[in-house]
């Protein structure tokens, strides 16, 4: 008599109460806490990535935003800067101011007029030149001694041909008191080197108004911040600019206290972008708000999901546990000779179905211990016996001949009926089968062997269709070679069972055979799943025991068969590779031992 499993055993000895209590804690109780907690970190994970993601677009936006008004000024530059025509009147040298303002007059004057329509976020466009023969007026400036010491004209030669991002406070034109932010592109223009006698610098001012309001449209709780290369805050969406003081507050970097998220986008990659980011501060307690959001929502669905179902299952395990004490107290009764029927409601579950066929059983029993009880056993034993009879009769019956009378008749029903394919494959089971069973030589011929390996083949070709291909490569001169019976089959069956059997995909085996010096090389090679080195090792060592415990029994076959007859002079090897294939590989001389002993 077999003996239960320990843990089953333990678990038999626990009582129904137990168990049950046991089941709500483990099965239900737990998970739903666990779902809980596991449901509410999600959740607040999502929230917060979901915040930060908006914070995220919202500092792109921005981004994008600064970036277009800088490169729509960079592009209006590079337009007045190949224009030839501003080259030739600033470059010239003029009698009198009578002389500039005819030239001035007659086109220089109107040029500007459609680049400042067009460009909207640009405020003034400025071309200054150390022309002394020039006036200063409308957007051409002679350079003067105090332009010559400011800061934008110093860092514009300091970069000559290059665009300069430059940003500083100057005095109002119309109000001396009161300090104003000019966010300046400069360039020299010299893109015409026969237009080089005098300096030009075109300076272009952006509309700060325009460029503070569009950094205003965002969030309300991102404070966005320009920062040039230097570390000056240029602008800010939470701080009013202060006109009265020159000087612009500097970004360290630590800002950001631990209650505050910041965030830092470049603005661009072009060289004269280098250095300039714009920065984002938001108050963490923003996002933590959000998620504080949900968590009354979480905490109303974990008591739900765990009341309700801790209260379906109290009253569904009571029904059962009540039940089965009532059955378990009348089964004593029977035991002790009272045949007492239990006259509570059954119901119509299994529990139900269980009373009612005891009660059932207990009436019969008490009407077989009066009236024929003695009788209908001995009858049953009869029966049992007349059929244990009949079982051995038909086992005895049952011999292969019958298999094959069934194969060969079936063969002759799919060829009557034009059913090719199956006809060819019954008839190669059936080969394959009586081979198998008469095993009258153990060495065959290698034709032979594949012979009955691309039977084989065949069926497998047969039940996977498309999805299953194979091919048998074997020189004429190894077809010869007398080889172990099923020495090559086994391989090839071993490799669609284990190799191709999970493969979703196009499956393929590649039977290879040749002569190499004195020795036949015989590979079977599948596109399977592979194997992991570790696994490989184990199959590898089973292989090579003399005895197993099953595990890779075809494989130890075929190499200890190999071994009885070529020795240590066998060579058998695996090579595979996860997810690529596996290929058998083995070397055998082309005389066996008992061959050479016998020619000898």
């Amino acid at each position: 008599m077999r003996r239960p499993f320990r843990l089953f055993g333990i678990i038999n000895d626990i009582s129904l109460n137990y168990k049950f209590t046991l089941i709500y804690l483990l099965c239900v109780l737990l998970p739903i806490i666990t779902i809980n907690v596991l449901f509410y970190e999600q959740v607040s994970k999502s929230v917060q990535a979901r915040e930060e993601r908006n914070l995220q677009t919202s500092m792109d936006r921005a981004v994008k935003t600064v970036y277009d008004i800088i490169i729509g000024g960079v592009t209006l530059s590079h337009s007045i800067s190949s224009d030839r025509t501003f080259y030739e009147p600033l470059d010239k040298d003029y009698a009198d101011s009578v002389d500039f303002y005819e030239t001035y007059n007659a086109g220089l004057k109107s040029k500007m007029v459609p680049f400042l329509s067009a460009y909207t976020s640009v405020d003034t466009i400025g071309i200054y030149t150390n022309n002394d023969t020039i006036e200063s007026g409308g957007n051409y400036f002679r350079l003067e001694e105090q332009d010559e010491k400011t800061g934008w004209y110093l860092r514009t030669l300091s970069n000559p041909g290059k665009i300069t991002l430059y940003v500083y406070r100057d005095k109002e034109p119309l109000n001396s008191r009161s300090q104003k932010t000019y966010f300046s592109i400069l360039r020299t223009m010299n893109d015409f080197s026969i237009y080089g006698k005098y300096l030009k610098i075109l300076k272009i001012d952006l509309n700060t108004s325009r460029l503070s309001e569009l950094m205003n449209q965002g969030r309300p709780d991102l404070n966005l911040k320009l920062v040039d290369p230097d570390g000056r805050i240029i602008f800010s969406s939470s701080q009013e600019e202060d006109t009265r003081n020159p000087d612009f507050v500097r970004f360290d970097g630590g800002e950001a206290e631990k209650d505050m998220l910041l965030l830092e986008e470049p603005l661009g990659e072009d060289e004269y972008l280098a250095g300039w980011k714009l920065v984002g501060t938001t108050d963490k307690s923003q996002i933590s708000e959000a998620v504080l959001k949900s968590r009354k929502f979480i905490w109303q669905l974990g008591i739900v999901s765990t009341f309700v179902p801790t209260a379906l299952i109290v009253v569904i395990l009571r029904s059962y546990n009540q039940r089965i004490k009532r059955l378990l107290r009348h089964m004593t009764k029977v035991k002790n000779g009272k045949f007492d029927l239990i006259a509570s409601p059954e119901g119509k579950d299994e529990i139900g179905g269980l009373i009612h066929n005891f009660n059932l059983m207990t009436a019969k029993i008490h009407s077989l211990i009066h009236d024929v009880y003695e009788l209908e056993l001995q009858k049953k034993d009869l029966e049992l016996e007349r059929v244990r009879a009949e079982m051995n009769l038909l086992q005895s019956q049952m011999n292969p001949h019958f298999l094959f009378n069934t194969l060969n008749a079936l063969l002759v029903v799919s060829a009557k009926n034009k059913y090719a394919d199956v006809a060819e494959i019954i008839r190669n089971l059936s080969l394959l089968l009586r081979r198998m069973i008469n095993w009258s030589e153990d060495l065959v011929p290698l034709r032979e062997e594949l012979h009955f390996t691309e039977m084989y083949l065949q069926i497998e070709k047969f039940r996977f269709a498309d999805r299953f291909d194979y091919a048998i490569e074997a020189e004429e001169e190894a077809k010869q070679v007398p080889v172990p019976k099923m020495c090559v089959q086994t391989l090839v069956e071993n490799a669609c069972k284990h190799g191709l059997q999970a493969v979703k995909g196009q499956r393929g085996i590649r039977v290879g055979a040749r002569l190499s010096s004195a020795y036949l090389i015989v590979e079977v090679q599948d596109n399977g799943i592979g194997m992991s080195p570790e696994q490989l090792d184990a199959i590898t060592e089973q292989m090579r025991e003399k005895r197993g415990d099953g595990a890779s029994i075809g494989l130890r076959n075929v190499y200890q068969r190999l071994r009885l007859y070529y020795d240590d002079r066998v060579d058998f090897r695996i090579e595979s590779l996860p997810d690529v294939g596996t290929k058998a590989v083995f070397r055998i001389p082309l005389k066996s031992d008992s061959q050479e002993k016998g020619a000898v």
